[in-house]
């Protein structure tokens, strides 16, 4: 078995308790296809992604068909815990270059009493179905850094570790507008052989972040990435991994050097140098 197809199978596997247990408002995050979107293949599926708080108990998706009647009908939905992914079909295909809209409830939260925000998109359908699978490079690059921020949920500050994820360009027949870009952790502390899943997000372009906690997230750290149409056909992507060895804090971070006045002597230019090259290296700038 490849390793792009265990990722795919990975995709069903659920998200460890830790990650999934976040707390914050559970608001809607984006749309597949997004607001506005043009040439929506007629045999999409369409989805909606949610925080990791969000719980989803049942609340209609409303589908609203073309003028003069637009109708509106409530189409059965399914929720996908690991990827916070609220999923509909329609019952047959969309008609062709119509303007459709669709409604996306607002849920309510694991750990908040008031729900989140829901979305509406708008979007115009194709001439034609999607038949192709995606194509996609995979993840092209890798770099890290660690930051302190506040975290809402314990109230203080928090260290976490910020990969920045360069990805290749992806094509499909359908357009990206109806990409979902899947993630996976391949290696670090919390991954056991098994492609760790992470949120799926709709398609960012050729840059996205991934932020864990300092447990997930020290040593060497892989990630690997897919990309799903809204048919469901996936790119075969998922052997092309990046990886970089993240250091356990506290470590050096200091960046600037100077001196008391004057030129530097030929020495302190050269400790100045070292200076710097070891701090790019421990931000993981290589």
């Amino acid at each position: 078995m490849t390793l792009a197809v265990a990722l795919a199978a990975g995709a069903l596997v659920p998200a460890p308790a830790a990650r999934a247990a976040q707390c914050g408002k559970p608001d809607l995050v984006d749309m597949v296809p997004p607001d506005l979107a043009k040439a929506v293949p007629r045999n999409a599926r369409l989805g909606a992604h949610y925080m990791a708080a969000a719980e989803y108990l049942g609340e209609d998706v409303v589908l609203v068909h073309p003028p003069p009647d637009k109708t509106e009908q409530a189409l059965t939905a399914t929720w996908d815990s690991t990827e916070q992914l609220l999923s509909v079909t329609p019952t047959d295909l969309l008609d062709a270059g119509k303007d459709y809209e669709i409604r996306w409830p607002a849920l309510r939260g694991l750990n908040a009493a008031a729900p989140g925000l829901g979305g509406t998109a708008r979007f115009t359908t194709a001439l034609t179905s999607d038949s192709e699978a995606p194509s996609f490079p995979g993840v092209t690059g890798l770099s890290w850094d660690l930051v302190r921020e506040q975290d809402d949920c314990v109230d203080d500050l928090t260290e976490r570790f910020v990969f920045d994820i360069d990805l290749g360009e992806a094509i499909d027949d359908g357009g990206t507008d109806g990409l979902t870009l899947l993630l996976f952790q391949t290696s670090g502390p919390e991954v056991n052989g098994m492609p760790m899943p992470l949120p799926g997000r709709a398609w960012p372009g050729t840059h996205t972040q991934v932020r864990l906690i300092k447990e997930d997230a020290v040593g060497e750290i892989c990630f690997a990435a897919i990309v799903r149409d809204t048919t469901g056909q996936i790119s075969q992507s998922g052997d092309v991994t990046a990886c970089v060895h993240t250091t356990d804090p506290p470590f050096f971070r200091g960046c600037s050097v100077g001196d008391a006045g004057g030129r530097p002597d030929g020495l302190a230019a050269a400790m100045a140098l070292a200076m710097a090259l070891v701090c790019l290296t421990r931000r993981g700038k290589r």
